[in-house]
């Protein structure tokens, strides 16, 4: 499927389930890693509900379901996370992409008091780089966007700031794939 090759048409693609609303604050959206049954799984969190059946009648998307999901966090809640980022260094006004995997697992504690948690444990897979290619009036854009996978367990400091990275999202890069934080009581 071509639009899982180029991030910039999956954003659109993905964007498309919102169109009946005027305004839509922040969706999230991650390409799961697992291949099940010859199957990508996307996930999208958002505050209202899309309509897949765009996607479904013309994408060749299958089994797109919606989920409400309301989380309660309380300090000291446990929680097995994932997260796909973008982790970068920003230098005279450009970003670039950590590479060295201790440089990316540095880049996510930095981020433990703004989130509001504490990692208890937590692993990187370094992913490369996603790519697509934004098209305007202006001509063609090409998109390179490192990516690194966190797994791990965290623990609850601040409930409001954990409430906050889940709901808007973690790092840049949001609109194409990164930033959309996963957790599974432990």
């Amino acid at each position: 499927m071509k639009t899982l090759t180029d991030v910039y048409r999956l954003h659109q693609t993905v964007m498309k389930g919102f169109t009946a609303y005027e305004d839509v604050e922040r969706v999230l959206f991650r390409v799961e890693p697992e291949v099940r049954s010859e199957s990508v799984v996307v996930l999208v969190q958002s505050a209202v509900a899309p309509d897949w059946r765009f996607a479904e009648e013309n994408n060749g998307i299958a089994g797109a379901r919606v989920k409400e999901f309301s989380p309660s966090f309380r300090k000291g809640d446990l929680f097995r996370f994932r997260l796909r980022a973008n982790p970068t260094v920003t230098r005279n006004g450009k970003r670039y992409g950590l590479i060295r995997d201790d440089d990316l697992l540095d880049w996510l504690r930095q981020k433990e008091e703004k989130l509001g948690v504490r990692l208890t444990s937590a692993t990187v897979i370094d992913e490369g780089y996603i790519s697509g290619r934004k098209r305007s009036e202006k001509g063609n854009h090409r998109l390179d966007i490192k990516t690194a996978r966190f797994e791990g367990v965290l623990k609850v400091v601040e409930p409001e700031l954990v409430g906050e990275a889940f709901s808007t999202g973690i790092g840049p890069a949001k609109a194409f794939g990164c930033g959309l934080l996963s957790l599974a009581r432990t």
